[in-house]
């Protein structure tokens, strides 16, 4: 046969190849190329329905192939159901690019099956352990030099659920801390030694503890906002004192006496149901829930800290990965390792980047009806130069650290600031596992997104936090909107100076409209609903319904001409309305909102008796039972003859039933009177199907930890 007419044939098979995966109908009347992907399937196969392709990296080559033979075609990946392993992080470069927002390249579950992404490994072959009853062990690696440890894990998952690393005192007990010295480490300009003094008794199951489990011991310390987790250095178990190296406590924040803490990752602390140890010989013990078989039990951890990476080129948006579309899919188990240094603290968990998907240079990214859950990172990063992104309808449930995370903590030029994200109808629940002082969603020096509909709970510290700059100086979080989210089940009195909405600096544009938000507790102090704090400019607060917090539904620190106004603010344990700093300019303008208490003051924090500049006019106060209260030690006629609370009213706004927490309004309430417009508190938070909206519910929710039963 002539060369000729052999590659004139090469050429007519692969046009044919071609021509029998595409079909006609996808935006504008373009061509789509289908392809099919089955974990029975090869990479080897051309990504028919017949002959499907068998990963996610072999669909993203094959994608490659046909954006270079029809660069203006739209592209659709189907995965038939089914788990897929992936070995290494996809890593999506301009190249995975679609063509446009009409004529994307998707990446789909086939309708009514489950497919999964698992940067995980099963982990069988588990035995009773023959010297401890009640303990199954399995051996997960050969024993290696003692420095090897690339082979370890710190997260498990049992049958769906984290199971809890060995600790003392158990999962949802605390100690409490003594005194905390700290010393510069010899030899070292960066490093400190910490003494800690602790009750005796609380280190009494490192005793006799050998040296090679010892070094693996941590420390976690709860103090104000922040966390600490830093590696035993010595213990005097008797004396009642250990000693770890860190870097220098901040002095605003310092660890100190009564802080909250707890001990893990030895064997002399597994002695709970649901709790393991990884041992440094390669064995890892597991002591059983009630009912869990470990001969079935489906048991796994995690190898790969980042599942997907987007890799635009930042400074140049022509080479910017775009118009990608991810549909039903499901992203799970990630690691996180903790360093050797420990963990320092840092406000929001922003010291470590580890997420389970990570952008920058992005455009046009969208994550349809997804999940990324039981993670030991954060789960999504939109970070640097991410445009016109959009997460709906996904669940990020069971993560280490945050949940969502947008732009950066510096700011940067405009050009490449990211922006234009949209996260509705999400669920994004139990964060914070691994670094408790992380946030639900977390905004930087990022301006016009939208946080809308969402459900966030489950956290440690705040739901939503927006803005990156303490003061008044330029701020890249502008126009942001926190719009109909129902924020609630933060904080549990582990840590303090926490908020539903938490907010930074200049925001000017910012709304937080329409949300409910509920139960935030705090250790020490700080569990408010609605958090502006150093320096909040120019941001509305209407419509929001804020009951069942520790000190204050709406807590102001310091800023400048804020909005608050038609909200519903309800139980608060403490003052209701709080202000801390009293400065020369308008703090906030505070109107037509209903004051609804049972206990403590109207008015808390040092801010109105110092001179805190806030007007206020139209609203409706009222403690429950008609009680007797003041305003910061004012009479009412004192108080109005201060020029405060123009068009007024004492009165009770008869809510339906505030007991049960309805706030409707019955017929005839005074609410009329001050201007207050009703608003449908029900329309906060998921919308959608009943399937997912009772998804949002299926959550548990611990009682805040009681303080005073701390050891």
């Amino acid at each position: 046969m002539p060369i000729r007419n052999w590659s004139l044939r090469l050429v007519v098979c692969l046009l044919a190849l071609i021509a029998g995966v595409v079909t006609s109908g996808w935006g504008n009347g373009q061509d789509t190329v289908e392809l099919f992907v089955s974990v029975t399937g090869s990479d080897a196969h051309p990504g028919s329905f017949d002959q499907p392709l068998a990963t996610l990296a072999g669909a993203q080559a094959a994608v490659r192939r046909v954006r270079m033979d029809q660069p203006d075609a739209a592209v659709t990946v189907t995965f038939l159901p089914g788990i897929y392993s992936l070995e290494e992080t996809i890593r999506w470069l301009p190249e995975d690019s679609g063509v446009s927002a009409e004529r994307p390249v998707r990446y789909r579950a086939q309708a009514g099956g489950e497919v999964v992404f698992s940067g995980g490994r099963r982990i069988v072959g588990w035995l009773e352990d023959p010297e401890r009853p009640g303990i199954w062990r399995v051996r997960v690696a050969e024993p290696g030099p003692a420095d090897d440890a690339g082979w370890r894990f710190e997260q498990i998952w049992v049958n769906g659920r984290r199971a809890v690393r060995a600790r003392t005192p158990n999962h949802g007990a605390f100690y409490t801390l003594g005194d905390v010295n700290e010393a510069p480490l010899e030899g070292s300009d960066a490093r400190f030694l910490h003494r800690f003094e602790v009750d005796p008794a609380d280190l009494g199951s490192l005793k006799g503890l050998g040296s090679e489990e010892f070094r693996d011991v941590q420390v976690i310390v709860f103090h104000k906002w922040d966390t600490t987790r830093e590696w035993l250095s010595t213990v005097q178990a008797e004396a009642g004192s250990f000693t770890t190296h860190g870097s220098q406590m901040k002095s605003w924040n310092p660890m100190n006496r009564d802080c909250l803490y707890y001990l893990e990752n030895y064997s002399g602390a597994l002695d709970a149901p649901g709790e393991w140890f990884l041992d440094r010989s390669g064995w890892l013990y597991y002591r059983p829930l009630q009912g869990e078989d470990m001969a079935t039990a489906e048991v796994i951890s995690a190898r790969l800290p980042c599942l997907m990476e987007f890799q635009g080129e930042v400074d140049s948006p022509e080479r910017w990965v775009r118009h990608i579309q991810f549909e039903g899919l499901t992203f799970r188990h990630t690691e996180f390792r903790i360093p050797a240094e420990g963990l320092r603290p840092a406000q929001a968990a922003m010291s470590v980047e580890a997420s389970a998907i990570l952008a920058d240079g992005v455009e046009g990214i969208q994550l349809l009806g997804c999940a990324v859950e039981h993670i030991g990172t954060s789960g999504l990063w939109f970070r640097k130069a991410c445009r016109n992104v959009r997460v709906e309808k996904t669940r990020i449930f069971d993560v280490g650290i945050g949940g969502v995370r947008i732009g950066e903590t510096g700011l940067v030029p405009e050009a490449v600031r990211t922006g234009f994200v949209t996260i509705d109808n999400c669920i994004i629940h139990s964060g914070g596992r691994i670094m408790p002082a992380a946030v639900g969603v977390w905004i930087g020096h990022s301006a016009d997104n939208a946080i809308t509909h969402c459900d966030v709970a489950d956290f440690y510290y705040t739901a939503v936090s927006v803005g990156w700059r303490w003061g008044y100086d330029n701020s890249g979080a502008k126009r942001n909107r926190i719009e109909h989210n129902h924020l609630h089940h933060l904080g549990y009195r582990v840590l303090s100076d926490m908020g539903g909405v938490y907010t930074l600096g200049p925001s000017e544009g910012t709304r937080v409209c329409h949300n409910v938000i509920h139960d935030v507790f705090s250790t020490r102090y700080g569990g408010w609903g609605l958090y502006p704090d150093e320096g909040s400019t120019g941001i509305l607060f209407e419509n929001n319904l804020v009951y069942d917090v520790q000190d204050g539904c709406f807590h102001q620190h310091y800023g400048r001409e804020n909005v608050v106004r038609n909200n519903i603010f309800a139980f608060s344990r403490q003052g209701q309305i709080a202000v801390t700093r009293a400065e020369e300019h308008l703090s906030f303008t505070f109107e037509r909102n209903l004051v609804y208490w049972d206990s403590g003051t109207l008015l808390g924090y040092p801010g109105w008796g110092n001179g805190a500049k806030v007007e206020m006019g139209n609203n409706l106060y009222w403690r429950a039972g008609g009680a007797a209260f003041d305003f910061n030690g004012k009479s009412w006629d004192e108080w109005r003859s201060d020029g405060r609370d123009s068009g007024s009213l004492i009165a009770d706004p008869l809510f339906v039933d505030p007991e049960a927490r309805d706030f409707r309004l019955r017929t005839g309430s005074p609410a009329a009177e001050i201007g207050f417009v009703p608003f449908d508190s029900s329309a906060a938070g998921v919308y959608g199907d009943a399937a997912w909206r009772a998804l949002a519910e299926s959550t548990q929710f611990p009682e805040p930890y009681a303080v005073e039963n701390a050891r």
